[in-house]
């Protein structure tokens, strides 16, 4: 059965998970209560310690002490009366060190799985091309790269066609360059199977990339809950004295200047007000929506438009919120049309331009500051 049959048998399920869940442990106590629709990837963002792998554990159900209702798609898969066991839940869980079969080569490990899920409705070809590890067929997994690895951990789990999949910082051990890759080919995965995920990091780029909704905990409990932007953008002070936060954006590809190597981005907002921004040239076609992110030590302000700059992103906006972050440095959020952006500065430059709550000023930024993965 083709990859397209597989969504459509996907689509028909009303797709929702359930949970109600207290785990004590000796210096730490999970108390988690949410309903949420599984549209699409949810990330959790949190500190390490914040509850975020014991949260993904019990939903698997790899913490049968744990009191919790856990409901997935209408199905209840433990209650105070009743324990499905994991190999019966239909999750999948991707763990941070992949957890291969050492002694089972990865066309070995990836068959394993596939004989296990019967009938099989995904095409075992189909789901080694999607993955990118048809050359890896036969190789020993110890002998992998940590992002081969991932991608054959990814395979496997998804043969085991889940309704849910369950990731635990799975792109942790991988440089920058092979993190962009995973997070593209988790964004592929995602679209030609419809297949919900719960996505767990302390990174907030990689959440920032991936997600559509996020949760954010802390000390055992879910402090924040959204859309990707508005969490992200309106983080809360205690998670963000110690992340630095980015503001996140959708943009549109207007053109490409091509002989300025510039591609122009649109954000719309309220009214058909129009912002345009520089980014470095990008490879993307015209009208398509691109997750974008720039960090809030990229951006600067002034009271005044400048003039004459070489800086050619400036837009203006209001200050809403001043946040000490240590003992010489402020964080700025600025509203601009429905955006909030994040910028870092000095405490001495928030007394020499007198910023205040209310204060008009003009945000500034260089074409590389937007980034995408």
């Amino acid at each position: 059965m083709s990859m397209g049959i597989m969504k459509s048998l996907k689509d028909n399920f009303d797709k929702n998970l359930n949970v109600d869940i207290a785990l004590d442990f000796d210096h730490f106590n999970l108390r988690c209560q949410f309903r949420f629709d599984l549209e699409g990837i949810t990330g959790i963002l949190g500190h390490s310690g914040s509850g975020k792998t014991s949260l993904l554990r019990v939903i698997a159900g790899l913490n049968q002490d744990a009191k919790a209702d856990v409901i997935l798609n209408g199905r209840t898969l433990q209650n105070r009366n009743n324990f499905i066991k994991p190999e019966q839940r239909k999750i999948g869980f991707v763990f941070q060190d992949a957890r291969l079969f050492p002694h089972l080569t990865v066309l070995g490990n990836l068959n394993y799985a596939f004989k296990r899920c019967k009938p099989n409705h995904l095409d075992l070809e189909e789901i080694i091309h999607l993955t990118q590890i048809d050359a890896l067929l036969n190789r020993d997994v110890l002998k992998l790269s940590a992002g081969e690895k991932q991608r054959v951990a990814i395979a496997r789990a998804l043969l085991a066609e889940p309704e849910l999949l369950l990731m635990d910082e799975p792109l942790s051990n991988l440089d920058n360059r092979a993190r962009g890759n995973m997070v593209q080919l988790l964004r592929n995965i995602h679209q030609r199977l419809s297949l919900p995920i719960l996505y767990v990091s302390h990174n907030i780029i990689e959440i920032q990339q991936l997600s559509d909704d996020v949760m954010v905990m802390e000390n055992g409990r879910i402090i924040q809950h959204g859309h990707v932007h508005q969490v992200l953008n309106n983080l809360h002070e205690r998670i963000t004295s110690e992340i630095s936060s980015p503001t996140s954006l959708t943009l549109t590809v207007k053109q490409h200047l091509v002989n300025f190597g510039l591609t122009q981005l649109d954000f719309i907002a309220p009214h058909n007000n129009q912002v345009k921004l520089f980014a470095p040239l990008m490879n993307a076609s015209l009208g398509q929506a691109l997750r974008c992110y720039i960090l809030a030590d990229d951006l600067s302000l002034s009271l005044v438009k400048p003039e004459a700059s070489s800086i050619i992103n400036c837009f203006c906006g209001t200050v809403t919120q001043l946040h000490r972050l240590s003992r010489n440095g402020m964080m700025v959020k600025v509203q601009v049309m429905d955006h909030t952006f994040t910028i870092n500065t000095s405490r001495y430059a928030v007394e020499l331009l007198r910023l205040a709550h209310g204060t008009e000023v003009y945000i500034q930024f260089q074409a590389d500051a937007i980034r995408c993965f």
